[in-house]
């Protein structure tokens, strides 16, 4: 999503002045009264009218506002059509929480459905109510013979997708060109109760038992063979240094946050914060069969009752995470985005916000050494006195 705003910010001066204006005008009262006179034969948009200005509160103004309204009930009462050859008929079975879908028909099926053994598709209930608000699905009960309205279509998919905030980010990112597919953590993570089984044996508390003593053992030779700091007086001191780089190492004194020398361990997550959807950008080579690693992972919280998650949380969110980029990233990759990162879909009564966390561990990352080979032999030498 990063990715997004470097592009916008690439957008020439010209192009961003004309969104600017469209945006702008967008946020104006539009006058309704035009439709009506446009007929249903005209194909092209009305151009836009003058600006009204503040009222005056004479009868030329309310007559105007009652008509404009007018003409805004009559338009949004017409008729939605949408062309045949794209529209697409499903059927909704309760005990699958699915739809089935009759005929698959337009380019929806690239990203979304998935087929099973006998080639039928079948829609999630996110993917359901997304084609219906957007007009490409007739959807019927059971048994076929009875048409679900958009509104029972909510009634029916809402409770199946696990709360209203995780539809209204899918339909977001959706609507933004993202391909959005469920994570396998989306109901609960898979096999979690046979992990804590693991957890529980004998085995793995003894393996967890030898791995803390042999960490603890390392740390304690560390401290052991570390050179000492001096409790007062300059910190690098003595000696002979060829280069920034040995100065550099002297003075990290304070201990930090190192991603290597961490153990992964698979720990348990606590609702909300698991991973809901995988996004991948949009690209004319995605496949349902083999879409690879997604490009971001996001996890669905509502603002009103769940609260920013602690560091525990996040520690457990990232222990089921794979690395980002790999061995190949670069530093200011690794910086940026961190060896793991996830966003965080905040919704706020409707409202969508994400923010991004990622695992970046700074003091492994020692640019220093690569300005070092650029830099000149430094010698220095304790002067006596």
């Amino acid at each position: 999503m990063d990715d997004l705003d470097e592009d916008y910010d690439n957008v020439p001066a010209t192009q961003g002045r004309g969104e600017q204006e469209d945006a702008e005008s967008d946020d104006e009262q539009q006058d309704w009264r035009i439709l009506p006179a446009m007929g249903s034969n005209r194909r092209s948009l009305p151009k836009r009218g003058e600006k009204e200005y503040e009222p005056t509160g004479s009868s030329s103004d309310r007559n105007n506002l009652d008509e404009s309204r007018q003409a805004m009930y009559i338009a949004l009462n017409g008729e939605r059509r949408h062309t045949s050859k794209v529209h697409i008929s499903g059927i909704w079975y309760p005990h699958l929480q699915k739809a089935k879908v009759l005929v698959a028909r337009g380019p929806h099926f690239k990203s979304i459905g998935k087929a099973d053994s006998n080639g039928v598709i079948w829609l999630l209930p996110e993917e359901v109510i997304y084609l219906m608000e957007r007009g490409s699905m007739s959807l019927y009960n059971a048994h076929g013979d009875t048409n679900i309205s958009l509104q029972g279509c909510y009634a029916a998919c809402l409770g199946a997708c696990h709360g209203h905030e995780r539809y209204l980010v899918y339909a977001h990112l959706k609507r933004l060109g993202f391909i959005v597919q469920r994570a396998a953590s989306f109901d609960g993570y898979v096999g979690e109760e046979t992990v804590q089984k693991l957890t529980s044996s004998r085995a793995r508390k003894l393996w967890n038992f030898l791995v803390q003593k042999f960490a603890s053992f390392c740390i304690g030779l560390r401290c052991v063979f570390a050179k000492k700091i001096p409790s007062f007086g300059p910190i690098v001191c003595g000696g002979v240094w060829r280069s920034y780089d040995s100065i550099y190492k002297a003075l990290q004194i304070i201990p930090f946050y190192s991603h290597r020398g961490s153990i992964a361990t698979r720990k348990s997550t606590t609702a909300p914060f698991r991973v809901a959807y995988n996004i991948w950008k949009p690209r004319p080579s995605f496949k349902k069969s083999s879409p690879g690693e997604p490009d971001f992972r996001v996890v669905v919280v509502n603002a009103q009752k769940d609260k920013m998650p602690t560091l525990a949380q996040v520690d457990a969110l990232f222990a089921t995470l794979p690395t980002a980029h790999g061995s190949t990233s670069t530093s200011q990759q690794r910086l940026r985005d961190g060896y793991k990162n996830v966003i965080i879909g905040v919704v706020d009564c409707g409202i969508i916000s994400f923010v991004k966390f990622g695992d970046v561990s700074f003091g492994d990352e020692r640019i220093f050494e690569k300005k070092a080979a650029n830099s000149t032999t430094t010698k220095y030498r304790p002067t006596k006195k």
